[in-house]
């Protein structure tokens, strides 16, 4: 067994640099409620900001009588076409507001998606007999990036999106990911909010931040187990090691045994 002890050694070294702890690769292990059934809390409302594009679609008696409330821009896009479909929104300016046909100037920065469309509804009444508004939000992109399998922003075409559903978008967490120290980064108002979430806690699902909101970024922090792996080269020297062990090994035998 002494003449095997470098190969003992060089496994074990394997096995310390390369391993994760098993409670590290868990989410939700603790808070998860007893009850079958828990309520969900009221999604949060999107609400309008400063470079914000919507698509406004407007629905009358009539296609002449609606025709000067078309953006001519969004006609032929389909619902995947998100680029094209966002060249033919309306742009809101740094002061939060749309410049709409027949209308002018509308102030939406600050309102939620209902709002704006009840707002321009009401504008459109002098115009049209119980006109019918559709709004949506074109530019609901969020950005994962960190231990993932695939970083990158993601295009949300129904402005809901939650942090496990954009994590696993992005190709689900990497073998290193730091559950416990998920980092959301949002922009609102004005202000940058800094929040860090805990994924091994199923208080993640009663948060406020558990929805998503327009760019936002999620960043997941590597383990630090990361660091040592990438610093000894584990994945590379092992054979090398292994090798060196083995012929060592050999060594010893034919010293000892002449």
């Amino acid at each position: 067994m002494k003449h095997f002890t470098p190969v003992a050694i060089g496994m074990l070294c394997l096995f310390v640099t390369s391993c994760v702890p098993h409670r590290d690769l868990v989410n939700y292990q603790a808070g998860i409620p007893e009850a079958a059934v828990q309520p969900i809390g009221k999604r949060p409302e999107i609400i309008v900001q400063p470079n914000d594009v919507l698509r406004i679609d407007v629905f009358g008696p009539t296609d002449r009588i609606v025709a000067p409330f078309v953006n001519q821009s969004s006609k032929g896009t389909t619902v995947f076409d998100v680029d094209a479909i966002q060249l033919g929104g309306y742009l809101v300016s740094e002061r939060g507001t749309i410049a709409f046909p027949q209308v002018g100037e509308i102030a939406v920065g600050g309102q939620s998606v209902l709002e704006v469309r009840n707002v321009l509804a009401g504008l459109l009444e002098p115009f049209m007999k119980t006109p019918v508004v559709n709004v949506r939000l074109l530019n609901f992109r969020v950005t994962v990036s960190g231990e993932v399998g695939q970083e990158g922003a993601l295009n949300v075409l129904n402005e809901r999106i939650t942090v496990p559903e954009a994590i696993a978008r992005a190709g689900g967490l990497g073998e290193y990911a730091n559950r416990r120290n998920i980092l959301l980064v949002r922009e609102s108002g004005g202000t940058r909010e800094y929040v860090r979430l805990d994924l091994t806690s199923a208080d993640v699902f009663t948060s406020e931040y558990f929805y998503l909101r327009q760019n936002d970024l999620l960043y997941v922090e590597p383990l630090r187990a990361k660091s040592g792996a990438i610093r000894d080269q584990t994945s590379k020297t092992v054979p090398i090691i292994t090798a060196l062990a083995t012929i060592l090994a050999v060594i010893i035998n034919l010293t000892q045994n002449r």
